[in-house]
């Protein structure tokens, strides 16, 4: 009789852990991506040098700029998805506890801007994102303190090759292939 009551409690613990962590999901060949996001039990690389979180089947980062947010869907290998059918909006709750909607609009070919209000200040952004008939919707918090810490500012150099989590504020070599970063244009 003991060993059906393990079994069966086991078995209750197996079909249960999938609920305990929705963030964990794995990446390809079995590589650990460089940025811990809060509330997640996995690292993201950060190509743009902004936060990342998970949007399954995606990832997206939150780029800061001082006037603007910067929002890329990350797709297969971290790599950004062009924003062609990208559209949406973004909830911001700023520093002075106010609250905003902002439409997202195309920048360059790759992400998505939400201009923000002359002033704002930014604590946490609620994403919601259309890609096609997908929706997606990704919350960034403590914004304020990345600002702070020195965070919003964009990686300015890039290896060539694309290689992940190459990105870097200062000259240098790629970590994955060696080559010498390039600055962005």
């Amino acid at each position: 009789m003991k060993i059906v009551k393990i079994s069966f409690v086991a078995a209750a613990l197996f079909a249960l852990a999938p609920l305990a962590s929705q963030a964990q999901h794995a990446h390809g060949a079995g590589a650990a991506d460089k940025h811990i996001a809060p509330g997640e039990t996995h690292a993201h690389a950060s190509p743009h040098g902004g936060m990342v979180r998970s949007a399954k089947p995606y990832h997206m980062e939150l780029v800061q700029q001082p006037t603007e947010l910067r929002i890329y869907l990350l797709g297969d290998k971290m790599a950004a998805v062009p924003n062609k059918t990208l559209t949406g909006s973004v909830m911001v709750q700023t520093t002075d506890n106010k609250t905003t909607t902002v439409p997202l609009t195309a920048g360059g070919t790759d992400y998505v801007v939400a201009k923000l209000p002359a002033g704002t200040k930014a604590r946490t952004a609620i994403v919601s994102l259309k890609n096609g008939s997908e929706a997606l919707n990704v919350r960034f918090d403590k914004l304020d303190t990345a600002a702070k810490a020195g965070k919003s500012v964009t990686a300015a150099y890039t290896c060539p090759m694309n290689c992940e989590g190459s990105a870097s504020d200062k000259p240098g070599s790629c970590p994955k292939c060696g080559m010498a970063l390039v600055k962005k244009a």
